[in-house]
């Protein structure tokens, strides 16, 4: 039996051994998450905008993941809608930084692995890096949301007098403690996927210079510091959106309608 299918039956035993029909939810959504990378990937290869396809696929995969993991509710309204608001300031905050550093493309350590392949594929790697970053910021931004909102749920249903700012001050209070956890969450994992090429680095005899310069180096760095701001931001955003929903009088009478 291939390995990850293996891998992936432990996976979902696991799952659903610790999450019951939440953790069933969980695994189908990872599933679902799965397929739609590999479709925008295909979509983005026959010359689709990179940008605009990454934007449409943050979308959909944030709605299933909200909206079929924890219900249709104000606390996943709120997660969603400040996960996209997110999503688009990342990418304005950072597309022209990202611009200018040319960290886009190859570096001459992909020299060897690039000369049997064909280079006329017709694709802006210029843009594809901040696909890149978009899709590896989701998912921490989306944990960091839906903490949030749900934690604001709670005390809103507990003291329906509470005030939109205290609301607030307590989305922020919250989300401070999850701030250092996640941003180390994201550097960790940008810099796992770079440890075989500090080896290499390290067996050529590169300098400390000569690494910190590498094009590879920056990619790296660059990600894991755009998926900090994207935490950071989520934060004070998050905390904003729900205080509003949770005291919003349209919000309140259109749940009722729907029964959010």
């Amino acid at each position: 039996m291939n390995t990850a299918l293996i891998l992936l039956i432990i996976l979902f035993l696991l799952m659903f051994i610790v999450g019951g029909k939440l953790g069933l939810r969980s695994f189908f959504t990872l599933i679902f998450n799965f397929i739609s990378l590999i479709l925008m990937t295909i979509l983005i290869s026959i010359n689709f905008s990179p940008i605009k396809i990454t934007l449409i696929f943050c979308t959909i995969i944030s709605i299933i993941t909200l909206f079929y993991i924890n219900g249709i509710n104000k606390k996943s309204l709120s997660a969603l809608i400040s996960v996209l608001i997110v999503v688009v300031l990342t990418l304005l905050i950072t597309y022209k930084i990202g611009s200018n550093a040319k960290i886009q493309g190859f570096g001459n350590e992909h020299a060897e692995d690039l000369a049997f392949l064909s280079l006329y594929i017709n694709i802006d790697f210029s843009k594809i890096i901040f696909c890149e970053i978009l899709i590896g910021l989701l998912g921490a931004i989306i944990d960091v949301s839906i903490s949030i909102s749900s934690s604001l749920y709670e005390i809103h249903k507990n003291n329906k007098f509470i005030s939109k700012y205290n609301l607030f001050m307590s989305g922020m209070n919250i989300g401070s403690d999850i701030l250092g956890s996640m941003t180390n969450t994201l550097f960790f994992a940008y810099i796992a996927g770079f440890m075989t090429l500090i080896i290499y680095f390290n067996e050529l005899n590169y300098s400390l210079t000569s690494i910190l310069n590498s094009k590879v180096f920056c990619t790296e760095i660059f990600q894991s510091l755009c998926g900090g701001i994207g935490v950071i931001l989520i934060i004070p955003i998050t905390s904003f959106v729900t205080s509003e929903i949770l005291n919003s009088n349209f919000v309140i009478k259109f749940s009722r309608k729907i029964n959010l």
